[in-house]
């Protein structure tokens, strides 16, 4: 039966005629520098026109600010890999990103790969293995909640994939540490988000950088939220004589293994910030997607379905179910295609350089937009439909290398992608085995560019509970 209406999902998918996706409005012409910088400081995929989904390298100029956008995949590469060391984070990213501290994200040179060797062994796949029982755990937890709300109820999608991937990053990283104060979190994380996540229109303009940004006094808040979080766990984890084996606990115990020095409370709070909004922000922001593309297409969701009726059939996903889902993966994967969390990465030249045939001045920005490269004409066939079959591994491979980024390239990939793509996959496992998710009528779904990339106003959904054992409450089997 499985196999069946997995035939007729495939079917569907290629006949069926494509829904069209939120997205913004794609200006015939590019804006004059103010009115572009204008739109990216109000959403920062609104200033990009028709013609950036085309192109391999654009250049272009802000007032004082001369940007170079590389869509082409070979140009990607001489940034991201190539000539790694000649490209830093650029002042605008320093700038969204400074209550993060010099944690990994931001950091540079050697204190970045002495930073980078010290936590590797904490993300080691023998190490995430041993996380995968919390995270079921925790996405059954939040469905049993769902089962209160009562058939048809709406929720807001957004909020509650944020909600479970915090507790997520709680139960993995400080196991009960802070559990009663996760709302605090959530709450600080989303102000940081709301009141600092838009580049500021004085560095968008290039403007001197002695002048006062506001954007920096309207996050103080929710900076000291999480400075009186995350410093009081550090303390109290350093007076206790046994480590525990969560993150925090590799992490205290980590040592370069250069140098065999361990992490100083600073280090240590920069590290666990950065965690803290990037890992559990962007993996809640690609689950929201994945599950608004899904509930466009029925033939995708079907063969979903069958595979977790054939894998799983009613018991809770495992860590050792993972290779056996890949279609899951696959739909993950397109949805991070479509919509990016990490949509804009930019670059600043340390010295002169050339890519692809164009002068690359010191201290120029180079502006890589996996928003862009994912939706690119010459890159992507039918760039604006969701086919998570294009996916599969014999497709992908006759895609550039570089054409596909949702965690950036190069060294400085993201050191979390094997947490975020385990913890994703086991998340739309044991959700679509119990319930359905309709996009509630009447709301206009927008895509919004912040630090992260985000549905504007949420995502309500009704819950459609599905199945026999919709209403059944399974532990996460241990390892």
């Amino acid at each position: 039966m499985a196999s069946s209406a997995a035939a007729r999902a495939r079917a569907g998918t290629r006949d069926s005629v494509s829904p069209k996706l939120a997205a913004l409005p794609r200006p015939a012409r590019r804006a004059p520098g103010l009115v572009r910088a204008w739109r990216l400081h109000k959403n920062s995929l609104a200033a990009w026109s028709d013609d950036a989904f085309r192109e391999d390298f654009i250049e272009t100029r802000m007032l004082f600010r001369r940007v170079l956008v590389a869509n082409a995949p070979a140009a990607v590469k001489h940034v991201l890999l190539d000539r790694a060391d000649n490209y830093v984070k650029s002042f605008i990213a320093r700038q969204l990103l400074k209550p993060l501290g010099e944690g990994l994200l931001t950091s540079e040179g050697e204190t970045w790969r002495r930073q980078r060797r010290t936590m590797a062994p904490a993300f080691h796949p023998k190490r995430l293995e041993g996380f995968a029982p919390a995270m079921v755990e925790a996405a059954l937890d939040m469905l049993q909640a769902w089962q209160g709300h009562g058939r048809g109820a709406v929720r807001d999608i957004a909020e509650e994939m944020a909600r479970l991937t915090l507790d997520i990053i709680t139960r993995t990283m400080f196991s009960s540490d802070i559990r009663e104060r996760v709302d605090e979190v959530r709450d600080a994380v989303r102000d940081y988000q709301r009141l600092g996540g838009r580049p500021a229109l004085f560095d968008l303009l290039g403007l001197p950088r002695w002048l006062p940004r506001l954007e920096a006094r309207r996050i103080a808040g929710a900076e000291r939220v999480l400075d009186e979080i995350i410093y009081g766990i550090i303390e109290r984890r350093r007076r206790e004589v046994e480590r525990s084996d969560d993150l925090l606990g590799l992490l205290l115990a980590a040592r370069d293994e250069e140098t065999g020095e361990g992490m100083g409370d600073r280090e240590l709070r920069d590290q666990i910030a950065t965690i803290f909004t990037a890992g559990h922000e962007t993996t809640a922001n690609a689950l929201a997607w994945t599950w608004y593309l899904v509930s466009l297409h029925p033939a995708v969701e079907e063969r979903l379905e069958a595979e977790l009726e054939a894998v799983l059939g009613a018991r809770p996903p495992r860590y050792d179910d993972i290779a056996h889902l890949s279609y899951t993966r696959m739909v993950i994967e397109e949805a991070m295609r479509l919509y990016p969390p990490a949509h804009t990465m930019s670059r600043e030249a340390l010295a002169d350089d050339e890519i692809e045939g164009h002068l690359v001045p010191k201290g120029s920005s180079v502006v890589i937009s996996p928003w862009l490269i994912h939706r690119h004409e010459k890159l992507w066939e039918r760039p604006l439909v969701f086919d998570p079959e294009r996916m599969a591994p014999e497709r992908l491979a006759r895609v550039p290398r570089y054409a596909y980024i949702p965690f950036g390239g190069g060294p400085r990939i993201c050191i979390g992608a094997g947490f975020a793509m385990q913890e994703a996959v086991l998340i739309v496992a044991a959700v679509a085995q119990r319930f359905r998710l309709r996009l509630a009528p009447d709301h206009e779904v927008e895509p919004l560019g912040l630090i992260t990339l985000r549905p504007k106003g949420g995502l309500p959904m009704r819950l459609e509970p599905r199945g026999p054992h919709s209403g059944e409450r399974h532990t996460a089997p241990s390892l």
